[in-house]
């Protein structure tokens, strides 16, 4: 028995137990926050990361339980304050600030988060949840971003792109003319508009990349690095892609700027472009890591 833990033969009556009462706890208090951002993830892409989040935890808990799982040492202790935390969390979330829809849905959200790391914590131990944080982390992303910010996000891909895909076409040597999201070519005028900046597929790109930066990546710099660079891939796959149907709008047919190539088609098109760039990039990094123990020993590769 260790400081926090356990006796083995009390431990897997132990852990159904404190499942069982998590469970219990987030279908009375959390009930009606859960449901209200499962709607939120149905009804609005914008909030998609709240359905991948505990899909995206599940899986890498999942694909790594052989390591998170294996020695589990059960801390009541810990785990049990925290569980007190979390539901006092939810209890001023509920009736502290209910005037604050965004704010008291937000920090209800947190603090059922809480409660399923306080049932990890319990359940498995301070060694085991240590070892869990990135996937248990992910679950955060289920906490729902103020409008405001996806706004100022929209509209920062939808500027950013606009300025890329402009010079781009510079680059190609086709006379163009901007002013602001409206452009102007030689037979064509178009604006960039909001539903161009691409925020529903960054957001399934930052997605992947921080599953795939769990998977192929130890360094949790590096993990971090990748998950930052979905945004100028974003950006870059935006742009490519208004310069693409800016192109074949000007020179072949009209119809591809309001066409179906350009609503649906071409999303899924671009969205492929963008994961293919996300490998080169998850690759780069892999050897990044490959070389850093090396410079770290001073040993070049291949030598004794």
């Amino acid at each position: 028995m260790g400081s926090y833990g356990l006796p083995v033969r009390s431990a897997p009556a132990f852990r159904y137990l404190v499942i069982c009462a998590s469970g219990v706890i987030t279908a009375l208090l959390f009930g009606p926050a859960l449901r209200q951002i499962v709607s939120l993830g149905i009804h609005s892409d914008r909030y998609l990361q709240i359905l991948i989040a505990p899909l995206a935890g599940g899986l890498l808990l999942y694909l790594e339980r052989t390591e998170l799982l294996a020695r589990p040492l059960p801390s009541p202790r810990i785990g049990i304050a925290l569980l007190s935390f979390a539901v006092l969390l939810g209890i001023v979330s509920k009736y502290a600030i209910p005037r604050n829809a965004a704010a008291s849905l937000a920090l209800t959200v947190s603090a059922m988060v809480l409660v399923w790391h306080a049932a990890f914590l319990a359940c498995q131990g301070v060694a085991s949840f240590r070892a869990a944080i990135y996937p248990l982390s992910c679950l955060f992303l289920m906490v729902p971003v103020p409008l405001s910010w996806l706004d100022r996000t929209s509209t920062f891909l939808q500027h950013g792109s606009a300025a890329l895909a402009f010079r781009i076409l510079r680059l190609t040597g086709i006379p163009v003319f901007r002013q602001g999201m409206l452009f102007s070519l030689p037979g064509l005028d178009f604006e960039v508009g909001p539903e161009c900046s691409g925020i529903h597929s960054s957001l399934a790109l930052m997605m992947i990349a921080i599953v795939a930066g769990y998977l192929y990546l130890r360094s949790g710099w590096m993990r971090a690095a990748l998950i930052v660079l979905t945004v100028p891939i974003a950006l870059f796959k935006n742009a490519v892609r208004i310069v693409a149907i800016t192109i074949l709008g000007s020179r072949v047919d009209r119809a591809f700027i309001d066409g179906p190539f350009h609503h649906r088609y071409g999303g899924v098109l671009f969205s492929l472009v963008a994961a293919a760039l996300l490998v080169l990039v998850l690759a780069g990094l892999q050897r990044l890591e490959m070389r850093r123990p090396h410079r770290e020993t001073g040993i070049a590769p291949g030598t004794l």
